[in-house]
């Protein structure tokens, strides 16, 4: 298998995985507050890392550098939003606001790692995101919970700040467990203040069901979906990655769905197919493009 093909395989089963994870979140934060769910998720994060390292004989490193900090500061800010804003919208509200990503990841690729998109390149990412509103779209009602909208926005937001640090941390070829402990490390440090302030810290009141769906939950996104995105950035270009991952909403409203029905529509399913149709356009239209990257970097590295 190819850099390429790796990168895709890679990058695909951390959008699996990730896609369930909401739908644990919210069965989990029916039990126990947004503040503990945040102080368990990194926890668990932290304890899968080092035993990673542990089973893998790979010394776990902890990275004491400036863009390790901003990642760690942006991710507190993205778990924080994340678990408020799952507390107040359903799962497949979530993958639904969720589709705005893509569109700071994009944004932020071009503005911070200063990645150039072709012309093609542009209109594929455009008809995906398009796609992505079109199937998403109920009419635009979120008046019921503009809290929880907004929260999911700004957790979207710093969730794509901090991936576009990981992949400019990943171009120094660190260890991707270590960054991964790192960045959960110090983000303990934000989320445990921020339980302080709300109290919810020593609350007793910690349910066995809430937590073990949390730590479910955590083990497949903050742990596995996210170390599976690491891998990927190591043979894709940051937006194409991320524009891919625009599956994601797709895979959570049928998992979700069972539990919290929606409304199938002609917008929906149209939606759907131009989503699809483009991602796989580009997709196949990087192919040739990365390869001839990858040789160029083979034969320099030689």
């Amino acid at each position: 298998m190819g850099g390429l093909q790796k990168g895709h395989f890679f990058n695909l089963v951390s959008v699996i995985t990730m896609a369930v994870g909401p739908l644990l979140s919210k069965f989990g934060l029916l039990e126990i507050s947004p503040a503990q769910a945040s102080v368990i998720n990194t926890i668990t994060v932290i304890i899968a890392s080092y035993l990673l390292g542990v089973i893998q004989h790979r010394k776990v490193n902890f990275y004491v550098e400036k863009e390790i900090m901003m990642l760690a500061l942006f991710n507190s800010i993205g778990v924080i939003f994340l678990f408020l804003s799952t507390n107040l919208l359903s799962p497949v509200e979530i993958g639904f606001i969720g589709r705005f990503y893509t569109v700071f990841a994009v944004i932020l690729s071009v503005l911070i790692l200063k990645e150039r998109l072709s012309k093609k390149e542009v209109i594929f990412i455009t008809l995906a995101i398009l796609g992505a509103f079109l199937f998403v779209n109920r009419g635009g009602d979120f008046d019921s919970n503009i809290l929880g909208s907004l929260f999911a926005v700004i957790y979207t937001f710093f969730f794509a700040l901090t991936n576009i640090f990981i992949k400019k941390t990943m171009s120094k070829e660190r260890d991707s467990n270590s960054i991964l402990f790192t960045n959960n490390c110090i983000t303990l440090i934000f989320v445990l203040l921020y339980a302080t302030i709300t109290g919810d810290l020593l609350n007793s009141d910690y349910s066995i069901t809430g937590v073990s769906f949390i730590i479910t939950s955590s083990l497949l996104t903050g742990f596995l979906g996210t170390l599976f995105l690491y891998k990927a950035l190591q043979h894709l270009r940051f937006s194409i990655a991320n524009v891919t991952r625009a599956f994601s909403p797709l895979l959570l409203a049928t998992i979700s769905f069972p539990f919290f029905p929606i409304e199938i529509t002609i917008q929906n399913v149209l939606g759907a197919i131009v989503l699809i149709l483009s991602i796989l356009l580009l997709s196949l239209g990087k192919t040739n493009k990365d390869k001839s990257i990858d040789t160029y970097k083979k034969a320099s590295n030689s």
